[in-house]
């Protein structure tokens, strides 16, 4: 990037509007070629680029990763919050249009979902996730939280694995438990809200336990709100599949896997 001030526009998420308009200050957690997270109170944010992964906490700026828009921010470096602007020395991202985390799904029945997922896998290979299969066959808030043990910071990387897992599951339960009408869905995300909060911000990295929090919302990645829409009835399942699963090293499958494992629990409940 040229040495001065730089000034660029981006498409931001709404699940973090209230953050950016407000005035505020953060620090930067990171940063590598496609994106830079910031630490702002006890919230993560992050900017990213146009080929990388579009997050539900995040601003995504029309530049590809090549371009080394980051170059110049330093780790722990102070950053200015305010007016959907964040101030980095020699750089200003705005945020000039916003996009929403959660999915908007349509009603739907189980029986529908059921198809959808057809023989979709909720596996992991090398992830043992036989304890958070149980506790939402039983719907259990306890066997949920007791999982979340095992399987939060399970895995290498900004987001483990096991992690993925788990907040593939949680935001489908987010979800598609509203669009098909599970009482048991919001009975066990509310149950579990705050216990399981405090534990991702005690077993696992910053970073993730910011995209844990965005999952029990109902707030993911875009290419996983596509494959919420799809299996919802709205976009193409093998499609929207695909594309999740080939997202990072790990994260993607393992993120698809957990939506799986959490619509076939719906349907188990529901049906």
């Amino acid at each position: 990037m040229a040495a001065g001030p730089h000034r660029i526009s981006g498409v931001a998420s709404t699940a973090i509007k209230g953050i950016l308009e407000s005035p505020g200050t953060g620090v930067v957690l990171g940063s590598s070629s496609h994106a830079v997270w910031l630490l702002v109170d006890d919230s993560v944010v992050v900017v990213s680029t146009a080929d990388a992964t579009r997050l539900p906490n995040g601003i995504e700026i029309p530049v590809d990763a090549g371009s080394d828009p980051f170059g110049s921010i330093q780790h722990g470096a102070a950053v200015a919050l305010s007016d959907g602007r964040i101030s980095f020395t020699g750089l200003t991202v705005e945020a000039s249009r916003w996009w929403d985390a959660r999915p908007a799904l349509p009603a739907t029945t189980v029986e529908a979902l059921a198809g959808a997922i057809g023989s979709l896998s909720s596996d992991v290979p090398d992830l043992d996730g036989a304890r958070l299969r149980a506790a939402l066959a039983g719907a259990s808030v306890p066997g949920l939280l007791a999982a979340a043990e095992g399987l939060l910071g399970l895995g290498t990387g900004l987001t483990p694995e096991g992690d993925d897992y788990l907040a593939g599951a949680i935001a489908a339960l987010a979800t598609l438990g509203p669009a098909v009408g599970s009482v048991k869905a919001g009975a066990m995300l509310a149950g579990a809200a705050t216990p399981l909060a405090d534990l991702a911000v005690d077993r696992t990295t910053t970073f993730s336990a910011a995209l844990i929090h965005h999952a029990q919302r109902g707030e993911v990645a875009a290419p996983a709100g596509d494959l919420l829409r799809a299996l919802a009835g709205r976009g193409d399942i093998a499609q929207s599949h695909g594309a999740l699963s080939r997202v990072g090293h790990s994260s993607g499958p393992a993120l698809a896997a957990g939506i799986i494992l959490g619509a076939r629990s719906l349907v188990e409940w529901e049906g």
